[in-house]
């Protein structure tokens, strides 16, 4: 859930707003806050209150996901037990691709959840998240060894060997399995968004991997600002997409059941919460390890063990 915010966030976020409160108006939404602390009121009120103190242009730059229902939830994929983790939106296939880590596999699902092909990792360990980076390729994240591994996958392919790819280990603060629990794609620079879980949650971004062959010159950008939004209102950092149309990355935490919409300033500006009640949700989502979203703005998610959901936009919203 959403936790309630301290009066150091109340008095920025109260600064940014271009309708400015009177002072009474603040005391009372202050003692209202207060007076509903522990339920679902409170969440709800603040949430209210976070959309309404967006600018009016940011948020319309945005996705906004404050605007989104559950469209299917809780569809267990046929075939897969558990382990379901990262999933990636491929933009020429129109198909979805889920990490399975144990057994290491790669699931292509059609936008329903249908599964239509396998594909076995040979050689992989610990995949807890992939994305499609254009054409045929795909990079995959391994958590335990802190690598990434830059793969080519075909339409009929069903095997992929890691001795036959093209790796990178970063080793950052490695251990514990908090490795990284998330990857997205920017094509603007080709580079590629990286989520440490916890202990400590980080936001790195890595530029050059994908340009050229084994001489490219590769560098890790550490202190991003959209960290700043990633970490606010959650315990840990279960997965990544990076939105091209709104230029907003969207952050996943399992723990905190939270999809926070983070801009290239570091603001986090709408949220998808994924508790019951909230977005037509009948339960709560128990785990979830991976999102990612098309071009129309659709938005999918998987939870552990098998769970698969899809969520629109409220009727009259456009993309």
């Amino acid at each position: 859930m959403l936790a309630s915010p301290p009066l150091s966030q109340l008095s920025q976020l109260w600064r940014d707003a271009p309708l400015r409160m009177s002072a009474a108006a603040l005391v009372l939404a202050l003692g209202l806050q207060q007076a509903v602390v522990h339920s679902d009121l409170d969440d709800r009120i603040y949430a209210a209150w976070m959309r309404a103190s967006v600018p009016a242009e940011e948020a319309g730059h945005g996705i906004g996901l404050f605007g989104y229902q559950a469209e299917t939830q809780g569809k267990p994929l046929a075939g897969i037990g558990s382990n379901a983790s990262g999933l990636a939106w491929n933009g020429d296939t129109g198909t979805l691709f889920l990490a399975i880590n144990n057994p290491e596999q790669i699931v292509e699902l059609s936008p329903r959840g249908e599964v239509l092909r396998r594909i076995e990792l040979s050689g992989f360990s610990d995949v807890e998240s992939l994305d499609w980076v254009g054409g045929s390729r795909f990079v995959l994240a391994e958590e335990r060894r802190q690598a990434l591994v830059l793969v080519d996958l075909n339409e009929t392919q069903t095997r992929i060997a890691r001795d036959q790819a093209r790796s990178f280990s970063l080793g950052i603060e490695a251990g514990n399995n908090k490795g990284f629990e998330g990857i997205a794609w920017d094509p603007r620079d080709n580079g590629l968004y990286i989520a440490r879980e916890r202990d400590p949650m980080r936001l790195y971004k890595l530029l050059g991997l994908l340009d050229g062959g084994p001489n490219a010159q590769i560098s890790l950008v550490a202190d991003l600002p959209e960290e700043a939004g990633a970490l606010a209102h959650n315990s840990d950092l279960s997965g990544l997409h990076f939105d091209p149309v709104s230029n907003s990355l969207l952050v996943l935490s399992d723990e905190s059941r939270l999809l926070s919409e983070v801009r290239p300033n570091g603001r986090a500006v709408s949220f998808l919460e994924l508790s019951r009640g909230w977005h037509g949700l009948e339960k709560d989502v128990p785990q979830a390890e991976g999102v990612a979203m098309d071009e129309e703005g659709t938005l999918y998610l998987v939870s552990e063990p098998n769970l698969f959901y899809v969520f629109k936009r409220g009727a009259g919203e456009r993309r």
